[in-house]
């Protein structure tokens, strides 16, 4: 096989020499062209049963699915455009999007049941926020489907007898104090897909990436755009939850905090087959029991990433790293919020999301599948207002400049606190949290990619600036990961070798087979 001087990734090309140096596992993106082209197709293919699916849903008689071209695709959904036909009062048709989650990015052939948990922690956000915080913009959930076949509906467009029989039945319930469905209407619809899929409403406004690098030096830009930001934050923590988890819903349509605390580097990761360790039914009550199992999750990354390890150097001072987050995790978790308050958080609240006027007052928020409950200490102000990825402040000009973007949003979140709750509370918190290094160490904690440079570049000089430049700090602290940190090691160096391979083969390049390989073989094959 002719060797290849670029493959497809899903949104660019990479050569073999980028592809070796990348941290992340690229023989399991190679994969996801196909899988997206096959699964489009298969999309495609079913057209007729989106278009039935938004009718009943939406109990209109006819609507146009859009063509492919046009189609939105995400990191983790893609949003089919469909046109419904002018109502009422309306000058124009109106547009809603049928969201399906993509298979391929969500680890759902590794662990069966991640696109149902998805779906029901994403529709569950949308109705918990419809109820509790109805001030916070979010695009209308016009219906969905689950993978189990059911299909629910809002209320406004359901038939008038099941809302009716919904509605005696929630009454009846909550008089006996037993948990009540929510407003949504089950269906004798049945979901044709083979994943489900959530019907949304138009989004108003633009995102408000379009403009980000247009105005963000702005000042009155910025502070329309923070005070709308403190707004949903503030409207959010109004209705405190018992646990750190996410919201969940069942199949009688009962909402609850039941599920583990799903963020995107869950799906993440068990798509490229690295188990969270954290089974899906559990919550937490303490700060620390969910670090300490998030910090877990980092060791299973190390464990089962076939390029996780580079070299033995890599190996010391990322397991060093990770050591020292454990040894210092009391540093930075003030026992006054030990045990709570927690409350919802968008935890992939960032510029893609937000969607914006031409003045920047925001005019929705979208994407609420990571939503979660968090300890109100990990309720952390925005990373990307310098236009940095969180893991890019390692110089301190960088530092100096989020720190007074920082002030600015601090300073308008204390006014909106005022204004609204007449108390300050949660500003005062977020200010300790930036000035004291948490803020770092709660994204290191909770970020897979970016834990050994956050820890080395922000957490590791508060406590000695030394040990940053000196290798003496790896060389001990690494041995205390675990008793078998030596044979794991080992291992993951034997897998980076086979990795490595693996992906020259990829793209078509073979090398010779060294003499002690051919000598096993023959083995293997004599013994066969």
């Amino acid at each position: 096989m002719a060797a290849r001087l670029t493959l497809p990734l899903l949104n660019k090309l990479v050569t073999l020499e980028d592809a070796l140096h990348e941290d992340d596992d690229v023989l399991s993106q190679l994969r996801h062209p196909q899988e997206r082209d096959d699964y489009f197709s298969y999309l495609e293919s079913h057209t007729p049963d989106i278009k039935t699916q938004v009718c009943a849903h939406l109990s209109v008689s006819d609507c146009h699915v859009c063509i492919m071209s046009i189609w939105r695709s995400g990191s983790f959904n893609v949003c089919v455009p469909v046109i419904l036909p002018i109502r009422g009062g309306d000058q124009e048709p109106s547009t809603v999007y049928v969201r399906f989650p993509l298979p391929y990015k969500l680890g759902e052939d590794r662990f069966p049941g991640n696109i149902d948990e998805k779906l029901r922690a994403e529709v569950a956000t949308y109705i918990w926020l419809q109820e509790n915080s109805p001030d916070v913009p979010i695009p209308i959930l016009h219906g969905f489907g689950l993978p189990d076949g059911q299909c629910f509906t809002h209320p406004n467009n359901a038939p008038l007898f099941s809302r009716a029989t919904g509605a005696i039945k929630r009454a009846a319930l909550s008089l006996f104090v037993f948990p009540a469905p929510c407003k949504y209407v089950q269906r004798e619809l049945r979901n044709p897909f083979k994943s489900g899929y959530v019907i949304l409403s138009e989004a108003k406004g633009d995102q408000l990436n379009s403009t980000w690098e247009i105005h963000r030096h702005d000042q009155s830009y910025r502070s329309r755009l923070f005070r709308g930001l403190a707004r949903v934050s503030i409207s959010m923590n109004k209705a405190p939850l018992p646990r750190i988890g996410s919201l969940m819903l069942d199949s009688n349509g009962v909402i609850s905090l039941s599920n583990r605390p799903l963020n995107l580097y869950f799906h993440k990761l068990e798509n490229e087959g690295i188990p969270s360790g954290i089974p899906r039914q559990r919550t937490y009550g303490s700060v620390e029991s969910y670090l300490s199992d998030f910090l877990s999750f980092h060791d299973n990354k190390i464990r089962f990433q076939p390029n996780a390890i580079h070299s033995q150097e890599d190996a010391e001072m990322q397991i060093a790293a990770l050591t020292g987050m454990r040894a210092t995790m009391h540093r930075f978790i003030r026992p006054e919020y030990r045990d709570g308050p927690f409350f919802l958080t968008l935890t992939d609240m960032h510029r893609s999301n937000i969607f914006v006027d031409e003045e920047w007052n925001i005019q929705a928020v979208i994407d609420l599948e990571w939503a979660c409950s968090q300890p109100v200490e990990m309720q952390l102000p925005p990373y990307w207002l310098t236009s940095r990825s969180v893991d890019d402040f390692t110089d301190p000009e960088s530092i100096v400049e989020l720190d007074g973007l920082l002030k600015e949003y601090f300073d308008i979140y204390a006014e909106e606190e005022l204004a609204q709750n007449g108390r300050l509370y949660h500003s005062p918190i977020m200010r300790h949290v930036w000035h004291s290094g948490s803020f770092w160490y709660f994204q290191s904690a909770t970020i897979p990619k970016g834990m050994y440079l956050l820890f080395s570049e922000h957490v590791q000089p508060l406590f000695n600036k030394e040990h940053c430049e000196k290798s003496i700090f790896d060389k001990v602290f690494w041995w205390y990961w675990g008793v078998d940190v030596k044979d794991v090691v080992e291992r993951k160096l034997k897998d980076k070798e086979k990795y490595t391979a693996d992906l020259k083969r990829a793209f078509g390049v073979e090398e010779p087979i060294a003499a002690a390989d051919v000598a096993v073989k023959l083995e293997e094959n004599i013994g066969t």
